[in-house]
């Protein structure tokens, strides 16, 4: 059997941190045992050092578009789970659409499962597709569930030809299906006839600011209407539902309102509604593109208030990368939209909340042990605790990360993250018990990630 300590850090437990060692064996955390000096710890064996850092689970997003295979000049799963790495995340859950085909029949999941085999420096799912062509096909769909983490719908369009936003009537059947299938059904609400109007309203106006009229196109009434929509039949049908990067906290408040009553939904944002605003896109133009769009800055200081309240369960980058020239078009409604963050994800997200005072064990779960529970993980992933796997993060505090060009690990070297000094430093990233990233050495060669 092979051994491992992880000796002298202050370890984020179920009871908080605590000055703990942790003794892995074979790539699973086998006991955690107090930093008392001692003829037990004497005789430990291989050791990492972890004095002066905090040591915390691996982090788990659960919402990438890694575009692999098919679009790999994008990104690709080598050069994403490498960023990842480097960022502290251990596991990531890639979507259905941008790689190509995009995944939404049996044949094409189990083509990319064979394909990315070996080719990941972290662990990963696959969400699987659910779209207007393929929801009729039941036998298709219940095939799939079985090697999906869940199920991945649109309710405006996708931006992806092959991957059709579901019409107000086929999300009847998507909630069907996921509830029979019993998976999880994730959500890109947005209420695509309202889009549509306000697009074809501001898209041709002269006199007026492109950027703010992209902005005026993808309104927060559009958000909150598809999400009022889905929770009504996600109470009707029974349904397991998970809206995905949610951008206003007066949308949370009605996904709160819903917990409340019974209904079985979790919401995640993402860290660029956390710290940029509509100003920042306005300035700096199609490096912020997304939707929905960066909001006001009372709404990013109301998602701070939620997460402050609990009402937010997890946190997932969206890293939605492209070709830098697919950044820089001519118009801003031909830009693709999409923020290239998941390097860093948690290194942005911790050093906003130290700076406004909110505690670390506050922020942790939304990327652990929530996003865990939430997709069926936690027996292996999401917690530091005896038999679970020994995926680690070792942070200090007393040091900074600059985000510079030359620190980029994604295939096109930008992001708008660029140039911003965190106040926090990942020094080690440890899957199942073996170091993959060391802010030394660098990501190791050897790709040890797997397919849950």
């Amino acid at each position: 059997m092979k051994e491992l300590w992880v000796k002298n850090g202050l370890v984020f437990t179920e009871g908080g941190f605590l000055e703990v060692n942790i003794r892995i064996m074979d790539g699973r955390i086998d006991s955690l045992i107090k930093s008392e000096s001692g003829p037990l710890l004497e005789k430990t064996g291989p050791m990492i050092d972890a004095s002066g850092c905090l040591v915390v689970p691996g982090f788990i997003d659960a919402h990438v578009h890694f575009n692999d295979p098919g679009r790999t000049d994008w990104e690709g799963i080598e050069t994403g789970s490498r960023a990842a790495a480097i960022g502290g995340t251990t596991t990531i859950f890639d979507m259905p659409l941008n790689c190509a085909p995009s995944v939404t029949d049996l044949k094409t999941l189990m083509d990319k499962k064979e394909y990315l085999t070996s080719m990941s420096h972290v662990d990963y799912a696959l969400w699987g597709g659910m779209t207007e062509t393929n929801l009729t096909n039941s036998l298709e769909l219940s095939e799939m569930s079985e090697g999906i983490i869940g199920w991945k719908a649109f309710m405006s369009e996708s931006g992806i030809d092959d991957f059709r936003f579901v019409s107000p009537d086929g999300l009847k059947q998507a909630m069907q299906a996921a509830k029979d299938h019993n998976r999880i059904l994730a959500l890109h609400a947005e209420w695509n006839e309202e889009i549509d109007k306000l697009t074809v309203f501001y898209k041709p106006r002269l006199g007026i600011n492109e950027r703010r009229a992209f902005l005026a196109s993808r309104p927060i009434a559009a958000e909150a209407k598809a999400v009022s929509y889905a929770l009504e039949l996600a109470a009707q049908y029974g349904t397991a539902l998970h809206f995905v990067h949610i951008s206003s906290a007066r949308v949370i408040e009605l996904i709160e309102q819903a917990k409340k009553s019974g209904v079985d939904v979790t919401v995640e944002t993402c860290p660029h509604y956390l710290i940029f605003d509509e100003e920042d896109f306005i300035n700096c133009g199609a490096i912020l593109k997304c939707a929905p769009p960066l909001r006001p800055r009372e709404e990013v200081e109301g998602l701070w208030d939620c997460i402050q309240k609990g009402w937010i369960d997890t946190i997932g980058s969206d890293h939605s990368p492209c070709l830098y020239s697919m950044k820089t078009t001519e118009s801003i409604w031909d830009a693709w939209g999409g923020i290239q963050g998941v390097q860093f994800t948690w290194l942005s997200l911790m050093d906003e909340a130290l700076k406004r005072g909110i505690k670390l064990k506050q922020i942790l779960p939304l990327g652990t042990t929530n996003v865990a529970e939430r997709f069926g993980i936690a027996h292996r992933k999401g917690r530091i605790r005896p038999g679970l796997d020994a995926d680690l993060v070792l942070l200090r505090l007393d040091e900074s990360t600059i985000a510079d060009k030359q620190s980029l690990a994604f295939r096109n070297a930008y992001s708008p993250y660029e140039n911003r000094e965190f106040l926090l430093k990942v020094k080690k990233t440890i899957l199942r018990g073996k170091v993959i990233y060391d802010d030394q050495s660098g990501v190791t060669k050897e790709k040890l990630g797997i397919c849950l």
